[in-house]
């Protein structure tokens, strides 16, 4: 099977729709964190990452893995007129899998005794139950490459929540649990409005729950759950290690800071896998020998446009932290340029994570993960105590890079042997690292007002579009 014929403009428009849907939740995020951060104390926020992250790991086990067997499987039942099938089995393993968290909400909320715990507790509960069904529906979504309903409902949920929570907060002056509140709230609108008008003609029966069907996803997501669960390790069991040796407000400095950059630079990296999804999975479904030419566009193509901006943002880490977060929150700037990178890191091994899913080479990225997560703790508990709650950002860098040469060693579709693609990309890296040198002697001498440096943000990206142009121009994109 030939490979599709590159459209650039359907490429771009997809693209644009799914920038739009991703643009405005991080405008809501950038436009809430500078406002509760000064009203919320990092101690609350502490309070709130440790619970929400150990709801995230409760999920991996429960929830996570059938995102991927959707991603996995999707095209091969719809080929075979078998999506009844599909949805009636993930549906049967929702079911259990949501009275297992139940179990295991209510006896942690018998043990807990601070107050606030035990309420963060039972919202986090029914905030994850329907967001985690919501994001099925979400992926179905974007496996039909409706880009433009996607983006109208992941977009009117996070406006909305924001809308609810600011109400909440300054209105009804409630603490912490209200971020948790609003997104339950406008996540059970969304739900209702999915179920009774835009199933996406979608249908379950019990008829069509199968022995054979529920052994092909537990066995496909089992070993999805291993990889998924010691990659969240890596990017938040720093959390638990920074309580453990600091205290609860340090927790909620570092988690803010965290998550506002990884969110800045992932919601980028989605924008661009939710575009070139469609076609990359029916690629490898269909096509799996001849998909490496595929893949090396788009990571050429993600290298040419996120090397920019991951130097950039990482150039102005203090400008970025007055703009965004309170006082309280922004002796946490020095970790932004690690975050930034991490994040980038992440969307560099998708690539080759996905061609694995296709390959069967699961047990390929469990012990990738697991070897980066064991480094990562273990540098932690080392370097936490010793150096302070910064070196946890570094850390997850260094795990991150571990686990991008462990992947890219074993499989690197043929990138490096581009000659092509790996000469314009040290281009790429030459033009930025000029422009650093250029912002280190002028801030060396000058000390530039914040106008200033977004001004100088502004000059430098267009300067490096301007010496790529021809590049610009040239590529192609298969869509």
């Amino acid at each position: 099977m030939e490979t599709s014929k590159p459209n650039n403009r359907l490429f771009i428009r997809d693209m644009g729709w799914y920038l739009v849907g991703s643009v405005i939740p991080m405008g809501v995020s950038f436009i809430k964190t500078p406002i509760f951060t000064r009203y919320f104390t990092p101690e609350e926020y502490g309070y709130l990452g440790i619970v929400t992250i150990t709801f995230s790991y409760i999920s991996i086990f429960l929830y996570s893995w059938l995102s991927s067997c959707l991603w996995r499987y999707y095209n091969a039942f719809k080929n075979k007129n078998n999506l009844r099938g599909l949805y009636s089995n993930m549906t049967a393993i929702y079911i259990g899998a949501s009275v297992l968290m139940l179990i295991a909400s209510g006896v942690w909320y018998l043990l807990a005794e601070h107050p606030l715990i035990r309420n963060l507790i039972m919202l986090s509960f029914l905030q994850f139950f329907i967001k985690e069904f919501i994001g099925l529906y979400l992926i179905i979504i974007r496996l039909e490459g409706k880009a433009l309903k996607y983006n109208v409902i992941h977009s009117a949920r996070a406006v909305l929540s924001f809308a609810v929570l600011y109400w909440m907060a300054f209105v009804m002056h409630y603490r912490i649990e209200a971020v948790i509140l609003s997104a339950i709230f406008i996540d059970i609108l969304a739900l209702l409005f999915i179920l009774l008008f835009n199933r996406e003609g979608a249908s379950i029966s019990i008829k069509s729950v199968h022995k054979e069907t529920l052994g092909l996803l537990l066995k496909f997501g089992s070993v999805g759950l291993v990889s998924n669960f010691f990659f969240m390790l890596i990017t938040t069991s720093d959390r638990y290690i920074i309580a453990l040796f600091t205290d609860m407000p340090t927790v909620g400095i570092y988690n803010q800071v965290y998550n506002i950059c990884q969110f800045s630079v992932v919601a980028l990296v989605n924008v661009y896998f939710n575009t070139i999804n469609p076609q990359l999975n029916k690629e490898l479904e269909l096509d799996f020998k001849n998909s490496d030419r595929l893949i090396q566009d788009y990571l050429f193509a993600f290298l040419m446009f996120g090397l920019p901006i991951i130097t950039y943002l990482s150039m102005f880490p203090k400008e970025i932290a007055f703009i965004l977060l309170g006082e309280d929150f922004r002796s946490g700037y020095i970790i932004m340029p690690w975050v930034f990178i991490s994040a980038f890191m992440y969307g560099l091994f998708l690539f080759i994570e996905i061609r694995f899913k296709f390959a069967d080479k699961l047990k390929n990225i469990a012990v990738g993960v697991i070897l980066g997560s064991i480094l990562n703790i273990g540098l932690n508990f080392i370097m936490i105590p010793m150096y302070g709650y910064h070196w946890a950002a570094i850390t997850t860098f260094i795990s991150y890079l571990f686990i991008l040469f462990y992947f890219y060693l074993q499989d690197s579709v043929g990138f490096f042997r581009n000659k092509t693609y790996m000469r314009k990309t040290v281009v790429f890296i030459l033009i930025l690292l000029v422009q650093l040198v250029i912002d280190f002697f002028l801030r060396k001498n000058y000390s530039p007002k914040l106008w200033q440096t977004i001004a100088e943000g502004l000059l430098f990206f267009i300067i490096y579009l301007a010496l790529i142009r021809n590049t610009i121009r040239k590529v192609k994109i298969p869509f």
